[in-house]
C-alpha cells in the first residue's frame, strides 16, 4: 500500500474509532420491541429493481431532515421488515435477494461507496469470540487483509464489531479495494454491514456511521 493510501486509511480509521466510541456510549438504546406492522407501508418508484416486489418499505419514524453534514434521510424497512434504518434519499437500490438464508440488500451512494446488508447464517447464541473467529477466517479465505478489527460499535438496538479490510482486485493487480465491515448481532439474527469504497472515505464517514447507528435489528 503506498503512503498516500496509508494516510487516507489511517484518517478514516481515526474517524471511525471516534464514532465507534460514541456509538458504544450512546447506542443500544433503541425500541425494545418491533414496531407494529401498520407503521410501515410500501415505497413506490424508489429504487425498484423488480416491479413484482417492493424491497423497501417506508418507515416514517426514522425520517431525518437535512443537516449541515448530512443530506435528508428516509426511514426504510428492509429484509421483510426485520431491519429498519435511516438512509439518504439519494442512495439508489443496486440489488436485493430475499431468498431465505441468503437475504441481502445493497445501495449505491453518489458519494462513491456501496452500502450492503447481508444476513448471515451464524448461530446467534455463540460467543462473540467464536462469531468473530469465523468471520475473520472467511475474510482471509476470500483474500482480504484485515487492517483493523474488533472495534466496538453499536446500532440503535444491537451490538457490533467493526473491521477495515483491503482486498486485491484480481483483474487489476495494480488496484486495491477497501471496505469497512461491521458484524452486527441482535437476539434473533447476525448481519454483516459492508461498505466498499475507494481510496478516499473520510468525507463520507458521517453518512456511513449515521446509517449504521440508525439500524433497528429485530
Amino acid at each position: 500500500m503506498n503512503e498516500k493510501v496509508k494516510r487516507n486509511v489511517s484518517a478514516a480509521l481515526g474517524v471511525l474509532v471516534g464514532f465507534s466510541t460514541s456509538a458504544g456510549l450512546f447506542g443500544c438504546g433503541g425500541s425494545p420491541t418491533a414496531p407494529e406492522r401498520d407503521q410501515t407501508f410500501y415505497l413506490h418508484e424508489r429504487g425498484v429493481i423488480d416491479k413484482r416486489y417492493s424491497w423497501e418499505r417506508y418507515f416514517a419514524p426514522l425520517d431525518q431532515e437535512e443537516s449541515k453534514k448530512l443530506p435528508r434521510r428516509v426511514g426504510v424497512a428492509v429484509l421483510d421488515g426485520d431491519v429498519r434504518l435511516s438512509r439518504p434519499v439519494d442512495w439508489y437500490l443496486r440489488t436485493a435477494d430475499y431468498t431465505p438464508e441468503r437475504r441481502m440488500i445493497s445501495w449505491q451512494s453518489p458519494r462513491s461507496f456501496v452500502f450492503t446488508i447481508y444476513e448471515k447464517v451464524d448461530p446467534v447464541r455463540v460467543t462473540w469470540d467464536a462469531l468473530l473467529e469465523r468471520y475473520e477466517a472467511d475474510a482471509l479465505k476470500n483474500g482480504s487483509t484485515i487492517l483493523a478489527g474488533r472495534i466496538p460499535f453499536s446500532t440503535a438496538n444491537s451490538q457490533g464489531r467493526e473491521y477495515i479490510l483491503k482486498t486485491a482486485i484480481a483483474a487489476r493487480p495494480d488496484l486495491e479495494s477497501f471496505a469497512h465491515e461491521i458484524v452486527v448481532r441482535s437476539p434473533n439474527r447476525v448481519l454483516l454491514v459492508q461498505v466498499v469504497h475507494g481510496e478516499h472515505i473520510e468525507d463520507s464517514m458521517d453518512e456511513i456511521v449515521d446509517a449504521v447507528r440508525s439500524m433497528l435489528v429485530y
